[in-house]
């Protein structure tokens, strides 16, 4: 290989790597969406690597620990530009961007070196679907690619060139496949085939070192599991549901898999062995040329690295189709690049036919000058210039399919801005009413699981503790005074949580109402005083406009439909009501209301977020009570009118109104 050519390869390399990093980078997955936050393999990925907990059965050990090194690593350097969620994601990125760059050293040996059709056939992978969305999103399914085009190359590699040193690479990728993904296993079988067609069995048994070696190798990898059950161990609350007399009794079921067990069934039958699914997804994503080329191709592997790759397809065909009602899908990822590379093949193929055609027509040509030995030079002659036009017709269509793909899997791939990753948008809501430290909060099941992963994941906070509605207790071990909170939505759900006659409840936001366990006797500083009466009994003792400074995601700020204009009303009553008053805060601009498309800016509601009726009062009790509006931008009021009423059969009647200056 010349050194120019040397170069060229180089630089196809970067440039197909830093093109993929950044189509990546630029789709990468930033937000959840609430069934995705609720549950499934994506969720149980982010919190095994944050937390260092195992992940699904029987928990991915290494891939977990390099996650979980990976997220500390990614948040030190990485924060500053991503979101946890980013840094989450491009760890799967670096395994697919492995991948991308193995399989473009595999190609290279296909095609005589021929690096630009290497680089388009590499790129069209990256850009199929299920290689794109496993790269930008947190499941370990790149990592699988990469062990299993590991296994191709240096199984290539020792084919050309037979050392036990290859041998050991190989039987020590095995053992991380063994930790890792087990279905990357599938290709075993076909590599011991492809091994002992080459060399005899008992030549191995001559070599006790080579065998002892090799033991080690494939065994080192599995002493990751270890951290499996010392994490089920040491937290039972990770070790998911059901009940086990021992931590090894919970460990060996774990390993067993029973949910995949569960799974792997007959599923649809023989009678729908062909579905517009599988395998029909296949050609669809691969296109037509490309899968079919690929099956072709292969068998211009060579009789060995034929069956090896051809075995390897057919145990993935079978398990897919065993495989119905379980991730089926996880086998196709690696299937994918097995097509390129028989692609590869038979684009050798073809540039070997067009060379030995040259020659021939050479030889032919001058034969028949000397012999004139009838139409043979002619046809010759045509079937060179056929094959030479093969080297424009395949690299163009190379590059029709990699655009069509692009274009037509950007819209699914892309995680990016999603307008349904709201999954967090509950938990920031009540984050942005900035609760005390230490905070325990009743809240609904989106608002908890929202919640626990801005506080174990996200690192939004460290001091809040979320509960079920209803639930006030203190959770385990912890022994400091907490702050006590309900949201409205739990309010709702649990109405009999708040206890008026032994809590006191507080407005603290647009979300959070807080349990006082004594009444509120004083303003706080951030008050500012009024003395403003509505009846004999009823006064507004206080004001204060609602800073709203908590510094919100970008994207959340924009989609989380939460009001800009907030103010807090203290209210004091010196001997109790016998009515349920309703208060109805009206913003005013040149003692007008404030419309928005016709329609009056306004809101009523009982105190409290109607948690805590007037009649509920204590004489001297100081209530605090919050209004939210969103007003049109640009805008700021300056008065804020004020009426207290009560409904009737009628209709309703004003107790009375005020009006404080707001500027």
């Amino acid at each position: 290989m010349t050194a120019k050519n040397r170069g060229a390869t180089g630089y196809g390399a970067g440039v197909l790597l830093i093109a993929a990093a950044l189509l990546y980078l630029l789709t990468l997955d930033n937000g959840l969406r609430p069934d995705e936050l609720i549950g499934g393999d994506l969720i149980t990925h982010q919190y095994a690597q944050a937390e260092g907990r195992p992940g699904n059965a029987p928990g991915y050990p290494l891939y977990t620990m390099g996650g979980w090194l990976w997220f500390r690593l990614g948040r030190t350097l990485l924060s500053w530009a991503l979101n946890p969620i980013q840094i989450l994601s491009l760890y799967s990125t670096l395994w697919g961007l492995a991948s991308l760059l193995v399989l473009y050293l595999i190609l290279l040996q296909m095609t005589r070196r021929q690096w630009l059709t290497a680089f388009l056939l590499t790129a069209f992978y990256a850009v199929t679907f299920f290689f794109w969305y496993y790269s930008v999103t947190t499941e370990q399914y790149t990592s699988a690619v990469l062990q299993t085009l590991l296994v191709i190359w240096l199984a290539f590699r020792w084919d050309e060139r037979p050392r036990d040193s290859t041998l050991l690479w190989l039987v020590f990728l095995s053992g991380t496949m063994l930790a890792n993904m087990v279905t990357t296993l599938f290709i075993l079988p076909p590599l011991l085939g492809f091994i002992f067609t080459k060399q005899n069995p008992s030549n191995f048994f001559q070599k006790p070192k080579l065998i002892l070696q090799a033991v080690g190798l494939a065994c080192l990898p599995l002493l990751s599991y270890t951290y499996v059950f010392i994490s089920g161990a040491l937290h039972p609350e990770w070790r998911g549901a059901g009940e086990w007399p021992t931590a090894w009794a919970w460990f060996v079921d774990f390993l067993t898999i029973p949910q995949g067990r569960d799974e792997l069934t007959p599923g649809l039958g023989l009678q729908n062995f062909f579905t517009a699914e599988f395998p029909a997804l296949m050609w669809q994503e691969l296109t037509w040329p490309i899968f079919v080329g690929g099956l072709v191709g292969l068998a211009f592997l060579g009789k060995r690295r034929a069956l090896f790759l051809y075995s390897t397809l057919l145990i993935y065909f079978v398990f897919c189709w065993l495989y119905r009602f379980g991730n089926w899908f996880q086998v196709i990822i690696p299937a994918y690049p097995i097509f390129i590379i028989g692609v590869a093949a038979g684009m050798k193929r073809i540039d070997e036919w067009r060379m030995g055609s040259g020659e021939e027509t050479k030889r032919r040509g001058g034969e028949e000058a000397t012999y004139e030995s009838g139409n043979t030079h002619y046809t010759s002659r045509f079937t060179l210039y056929a094959l030479r036009l093969t080297l424009y017709i395949l690299p163009a269509l190379l590059i029709t399919l990699l655009l069509y793909r692009f274009s037509t899997n950007l819209p699914r791939a892309d995680q990016s801005h999603l307008s349904s990753d709201t999954g967090l948008d509950p938990g920031w809501a009540i984050l942005a009413d900035q609760p005390a430290p230490l905070a325990l909060i009743s809240s609904d099941f989106p608002e908890q699981v929202a919640l626990h992963y801005l506080t174990n994941v996200w690192g939004a906070t460290s001091a809040v503790y979320p509960t079920n509605p209803g639930d006030l207790t203190s959770p385990g071990g912890q022994t400091a005074r907490l702050s006590r909170y309900i949201t409205r939505q739990a309010a709702v759900a649990a109405p009999e949580a708040v206890r008026l006659a032994v809590t006191y409840p507080q407005a603290a936001g647009e979300q959070l109402i807080a349990l006082w366990p004594a009444p509120r006797t004083e303003l706080p500083a951030t008050a500012l005083p009024l003395d403003l009466p509505f009846d004999d009994a009823l006064k507004l003792a206080g004001w204060e406009q609602v800073e709203m400074d908590y510094p919100l995601p970008p994207d959340v700020a924009r989609r989380l439909p939460r009001a800009n204009w907030q103010i807090a009303l203290y209210w004091q009553t010196s001997q109790p009501l016998r009515e349920d008053y309703t208060i109805s805060v009206r913003p005013l601009i040149g003692g007008q209301l404030i419309n928005e498309s016709e329609t009056a800016l306004i809101q009523d509601h009982q105190p409290v977020w109607g948690v805590y009726p007037t009649s509920r009062w204590r004489p001297g009790e100081v209530v605090r009570d919050v209004y939210a509006l969103t007003l049109p931008e640009g805008l700021t009021p300056e008065a804020v009118q004020i009426v207290v009423y009560k409904t009737t059969n009628t209709g309703f009647e004003n107790l009375a109104e005020g009006t404080i200056v707001t500027r």
